[in-house]
């Protein structure tokens, strides 16, 4: 089911409406974005290609941009092509990511599982911390950046791969700053990815998806607020 939410800015009366949604590129190319309900979901399943798929919006451009995150794919489709066909199914602005788990080897090239998936985080005594209970975030706990991990083994080249996404960055670290305290930790198959925002492909401000409490696009003086909410099948 998909969730439909209806946002009034009571000062200018901007109105916006968010649904949950979902992507597929199908056999013959095309590239489909849906509400997220029974018959897409059906539809989707035997898609080729699939996705989240959401509007983000920038203040700087005053525009939506389109953000693809592929969490699905066929081994014989390449990631060059699947980008080039999101590319040309609009003029929209387009940010495309592949899903973080999505992984291959440095050395050969083969696509990867993951083997193992953890939390990690660097706390403000500059302890490094990684492990699925090994870090408390619901208790309070402060950090300078934390994220997710994924390790990987490629059988081929016997060697382990360590992947490194980091989703939130409270002391705002450069990418050295953070590379220099991961490879303390890791060997040197180690990748590293931040996600902790998204860009406008456009001009490079931030964009930013819009909820409750989100400035109004039009105005900027007042707060998205909730007039409407239901689910969708």
């Amino acid at each position: 089911m998909a969730r439909r939410v209806e946002y009034l800015c009571n000062t200018c009366g901007y109105t916006y409406t968010s649904i949950d949604e979902i992507f597929w590129i199908d056999e013959t190319g095309q590239v489909n974005i849906k509400p997220l309900v029974k018959s897409t979901s059906a539809e989707s399943s035997i898609a080729p290609v699939k996705g989240f798929f959401a509007k983000y919006y920038c203040y700087e451009c005053q525009k939506f941009v389109n953000k693809f995150i592929i969490y699905k794919k066929s081994p014989e489709m390449d990631d060059g092509e699947i980008i080039q066909m999101i590319e040309e199914s609009s003029d929209d602005s387009k940010i495309i990511q592949f899903d973080d788990e999505f992984q291959k080897c440095i050395e050969c090239g083969s696509e990867l599982a993951s083997k193992a998936d953890y939390s990690f985080a660097l706390d403000t005594d500059d302890e490094f911390h990684i492990g699925e209970d090994d870090y408390d975030f619901s208790a309070g706990n402060r950090f300078k950046f934390a994220g997710i991990y994924h390790g990987y083994f490629c059988s081929n080249c016997k060697k382990q791969i360590n992947k490194f996404v980091i989703t939130e960055n409270n002391a705002n670290f450069t990418d050295s700053e953070i590379k220099a305290v991961l490879n303390e930790h890791t060997n040197d198959l180690t990748i590293f990815i931040r996600r902790d925002f998204d860009i406008c492909p456009d001009c490079g401000e931030e964009v930013y998806y819009l909820d409750q409490n989100s400035t109004c696009p039009k105005c900027r003086k007042d707060s998205l607020t909730v007039v409407g909410h239901m689910m969708v099948d």
